[in-house]
């Protein structure tokens, strides 16, 4: 049984933790992190998302304070909408990883201040979303070629990069030469599911951003309880003394937490969680 009693901030990812990839009613996931702030709990949502792709029905919830996005790249005070910390990609270096991610079959997408953005194929066509994720995004992205997002004054630093592609060979590929490239030691190279790669400023991750609120807010690791499914969740299980992993969590995750639940279709992390009203 996990020790419990030291515990006074959760930081929790979103997708594959407390929202299923094939989606669910969030009512009642809102309705539990409300309990828990009322209960005098912190809680930080830690997601490759950016805030602007954080469902309402989380960011509404009231007492919610901090965000952290785009895999750690920032923390953000929703009193205030700032970001109080920020490691972000320079726009020369996402101009070079872009053109490389050209050469592979997929659709580039990138978060800046929140909002995403879609690359559009350099005939200027909508991107063929029909086989990945990002399908979803379509009526609220922003598409443009990436040539054009990377030239806007607001551009010159991005929150993250990704690739999206259902094509196992494609993301292996993108894995297995990303190293090789003289861009690549100025880049973190991370996945927030079987169907992305996703590349943020050297440095970032969700436990680098997870230290820094605790800092702030003169909270330690020991006061800390952590839950995430997937590679860019392992940093923030790996600091926190009490982490959770639901059973679809990749092997990686499985073995960094201390406590495993039941999948996020049955609402294993949540279930967890309410141990602590």
């Amino acid at each position: 049984m996990a020790d419990l009693q030291n515990i006074k901030i959760i930081f929790s990812d979103i997708d594959g933790t407390l929202l299923p990839f094939d989606g669910k009613d969030l009512t009642g996931t809102a309705q539990l992190i409300g309990d828990l702030i009322r209960r005098g709990y912190i809680f930080v949502l830690c997601t490759g998302r950016g805030t602007g792709n954080i469902p309402r029905v989380l960011l509404d919830i009231p007492g919610l304070r901090y965000v952290i996005t785009a895999n750690g790249a920032l923390i953000t005070d929703l009193a205030t909408s700032e970001a109080i910390y920020r490691n972000t990609v320079p726009r020369e270096t996402a101009r070079v990883l872009t053109d490389f991610l050209h050469g592979y079959r997929g659709i580039a997408f990138s978060y800046r201040n929140g909002r995403h953005y879609l690359d559009m194929t350099p005939d200027g066509k909508r991107p063929d979303t029909s086989s990945v994720s990002l399908k979803n995004w379509m009526d609220t992205a922003r598409l443009l070629p990436f040539s054009e997002y990377l030239a806007e004054p607001e551009s010159e630093f991005v929150d993250k990069v990704g690739f999206a592609t259902y094509n196992e060979d494609v993301r292996q590929a993108i894995m297995r030469d990303f190293p090789r490239q003289p861009f690549a030691p100025q880049l973190a190279l991370t996945t927030s599911g079987g169907w992305n790669v996703e590349f943020n400023a050297a440095g970032t991750a969700k436990g680098t951003a997870a230290r820094v609120l605790l800092g702030r807010l003169g909270l330690t690791p020991e006061n800390m309880l952590a839950a995430g499914d997937n590679i860019n969740d392992v940093s923030m299980l790996e600091l926190a003394a009490v982490s959770v992993a639901p059973a679809n969590a990749i092997p990686e995750v499985l073995a960094a937490a201390s406590v495993h639940v039941a999948d996020s279709k049955e609402d294993g992390v949540e279930n967890f969680l309410k141990q602590l009203l």
